[in-house]
């Protein structure tokens, strides 16, 4: 996964609400760890049925994740968006150092989708691929460096970007947390 080179001015979290000079805005990082009634405030979760899905569990469940940011929005060829996320706070360094290799196994589960559905060997890693963008950046929560994850998605159809959305949510929400435990 490549690091984003560009500045970011998302990097202390939570972060406050944006209004844009085009009129659009970004409505700010929420914790909905800590502040779960907080979802209904999420513009994009409004459009996205699997976006909405992904934030529950993500973040309303004891586990390994936690939302930091997200978008989806209709362009004129299709759908784009991203979700940013990270590990929740406390995790055992050995967990957390896998962050810039959570593609990797991200590639690897669909890879095993594809064998336990009998789908055509490499369909669903090269059509993810095609679709998918994942980087890392540099993240303070709580005085705490940590690592931001984004997972950025184009696709031309709105059940396409759902696919994409439902398989991440299962991989943070599923698979990742069901791997055997990694060694320092």
């Amino acid at each position: 996964m490549e690091q984003e080179k560009q500045h970011d001015r998302f990097v202390t979290f939570p972060y406050p609400q944006e209004n844009y000079s085009d009129g659009s805005v970004n409505y700010g990082g929420i914790d909905l760890t800590n502040e779960t009634q907080r979802i209904d405030e999420i513009e994009e979760a409004k459009r996205s049925p699997d976006l909405r899905r992904l934030l529950e569990e993500v973040n309303l469940q004891d586990g390994l994740f936690m939302t930091l940011g997200c978008d989806y929005r209709q362009l004129d060829g299709g759908i784009s968006g991203y979700v940013d996320f990270t590990f929740r706070s406390g995790l055992p360094a050995s967990l957390t150092l896998d962050a810039v290799n959570l593609d990797d196994y991200f590639w690897a589960y669909l890879a095993k989708q594809e064998l336990q559905h009998h789908i055509s060997d490499g369909a669903m890693v090269s059509y993810a691929r095609s679709a998918l963008k994942w980087s890392w950046s540099e993240l303070e929560m709580g005085g705490i460096r940590g690592k931001k994850i984004t997972l950025a998605f184009c696709c031309q159809h709105s059940e396409d970007a759902e696919w994409c959305l439902d398989h991440l949510r299962h991989f943070l929400v599923t698979e990742f947390p069901s791997l055997p435990p990694r060694q320092a």
